[in-house]
């Protein structure tokens, strides 16, 4: 083994596994892929004498990160080959199940799932050279040559004939007779449309409505995201019991098909900070670069691996926590409701959560409170924003944004220590806690608006602050190094410099104010109002 090169290497499928997503089986699926995949090529490296850094556990059921860092020299072609036999092992193990359980349809599709197997996925690879073995930063060296052949986009796009699937659109409609060539002179679209409609009718009866309804039309990545959750399928790939899907049986996910449910859930997207500059700072003190980064991603790993234990109980589940990076949604398919209650929690013991890692970083989350009907590959998409805007407001915070089924939506970020100050509200009457009427600073604040009194100063908000939240939240509002963050705590507001001006420093407090009314309006909303809840008129 050549202790000093270290290789670098990931994937991405060339058409998005995570996000195109309609149910909650898809996003099992799209893990697991990612991570089977990921086993297989540090299984490869670890047979030719190479030390997998990171990630330093690999999990099939719970995610696993998709960059991966070996010291040793791993050549590029023995990695390709070593990912391209294990992704074509599960795509025919796949393949093979659908032809086997539905023997009566004559396949003519082969061709598609070659492509597919050839064409799904960009690899990169990189490598540090010998030469600079002194250098102390080899492993950051070796991921900022990754991310350079990242920039050069790698992958063959496919045509294909016919309609697209109802899922992403971005893809052939796979059925029985795909590869089949067209022709208008003897062929009939409606033929071909009832042909697809009685094989999905059968997929569906054969695997359940919960893995397939029969009104989906997929294309064949998104089959293989359905069915290699199932064990039948698993079981091909030669995985032990606790190597495979962890997904519960197909009927209980019809509990949460997004374009089905009643109730509002709560989807919750986070992410370490400064990750890179945490391991950089280890090596400064004198840690081996290699040892730092396998600790660290030891200690997240196991993390990940309890914090499903760590939710609320009977109310959620973790769709991955591979690392530092995380996916859950709380919920509850049975009587009472989940409240926002329930969820702020939960969320203020989240500090606590976290910190059992023992790694000296902090966490921002994205919390998205979702209406009923919205689809998931939106409730997915605004985790995402969420996040963003929880790291872009100056990390160490979560930001919670309430998702209307017309997209639009209301946001308010405030750092972990300060997020409490939602219990504290009083109204006018000096109701508190569930007795107290979030709609009478919501009035304060648009009869205030409308008179324009934010824009002078943050006076105002500050006043309205105190009236609601007390003295002793004011007095840390108005405390000017509190607002911003410091080496020791985030701020209410985040990063000073963010803002170039003291008059836009003002406004930010006025419109920190204005999203905390806005949003804690809608998080104590009854059960009864909120269901009918009527979205802003004016998308934020």
């Amino acid at each position: 083994m050549t202790q000093s090169i270290y290789t670098a290497i990931t994937f991405a499928p060339v058409q998005g596994f995570i996000e195109k997503s309609r149910k909650l089986r898809d996003l099992y699926g799209s893990s697991f892929v990612l991570s089977y995949l990921a086993r297989a090529l540090c299984d490869a490296a670890q047979d030719q004498n190479c030390t997998v850094v990171s990630p330093a556990l690999i999990n099939l059921t719970q995610g696993t990160p998709n960059q991966i860092i070996l010291s040793g020299n791993f050549p590029k072609a023995a990695a390709k080959t070593a990912f391209n036999l294990a992704w074509k092992a599960l795509i025919e193990a796949c393949r093979q199940a659908i032809e086997k359980r539905l023997p009566t349809f004559t396949y003519r599709w082969q061709r598609a799932w070659e492509a597919c197997g050839n064409h799904a996925w960009e690899f990169f690879w990189a490598q540090t050279h010998e030469q600079h073995s002194n250098d102390p930063d080899r492993i950051g060296d070796v991921r900022r040559r990754l991310n350079e052949k990242k920039r050069s986009r790698d992958w063959t796009g496919l045509n294909w004939s016919g309609e697209s699937s109802t899922l992403s659109g971005a893809d052939a409609i796979a059925w029985h007779r795909m590869t089949d060539k067209f022709n208008s002179k003897i062929d009939s679209i409606a033929q071909q449309t009832e042909d697809q409609k009685e094989f999905y009718a059968a997929l569906s009866q054969e695997f359940s409505d919960a893995i397939i309804a029969p009104n989906e039309r997929l294309s064949i990545l998104e089959l293989i995201k359905r069915l290699i959750t199932l064990d039948a399928i698993a079981d091909k790939l030669n995985l032990q019991s606790d190597q495979r899907p962890s997904v519960e049986i197909p009927n209980t996910f019809r509990d949460l098909n997004r374009h089905q449910d009643h109730n509002w859930t709560g989807w919750f997207q986070g992410d370490g900070d400064r990750v890179g500059e945490y391991l950089k700072q280890q090596v400064e003190a004198g840690k081996d670069e290699a040892t730092a980064l396998h600790q660290f991603s030891q200690a997240m790993m196991d993390w990940g691996k309890n914090l499903k234990f760590k939710l609320p109980p009977d109310s959620g589940r973790i769709i991955y926590a591979g690392g530092d990076d995380f996916l859950g949604i709380l919920y509850r398919a049975a009587a009472p409701d989940l409240s926002t209650q329930e969820c702020l929690k939960w969320f203020y013991t989240f500090p606590q959560i976290w910190n059992t890692h023992q790694q000296n970083i902090t966490v921002s989350v994205g919390f998205v409170w979702t209406a009923p009907g919205v689809p998931q590959r939106d409730v997915l998409q605004h985790c995402r924003e969420a996040e963003k805007s929880a790291k872009d407001s100056g990390r160490d915070r979560i930001a919670i944004r309430i998702l209307f089924n017309g997209g639009n939506f209301l946001e308010w970020a405030c750092p972990w220590w300060f997020l409490p100050v939602l219990k504290d509200y009083r109204d006018r009457n000096q109701q508190t806690g569930d007795k107290a009427n979030w709609t009478h600073i919501l009035q304060d604040v648009a009869t205030l608006e409308a008179r324009h009194a934010f824009q002078a100063n943050d006076r105002v908000a500050l006043a309205l602050f105190k009236i609601y939240f007390g003295e002793k939240h004011h007095a840390i509002l108005a405390n000017e190094p509190q607002r911003w963050n410091q080496a020791d705590q985030s701020g209410i507001l985040g990063d000073e410099s963010r803002f170039t001006t003291e008059q836009s420093k003002q406004q930010a407090l006025n419109q920190w104010v204005i999203n905390l009314a806005n949003v804690g309006f809608h998080l104590h909303r009854s059960k009864t109002a909120t269901t009918a809840t009527v979205e802003p008129a004016i998308a934020v």
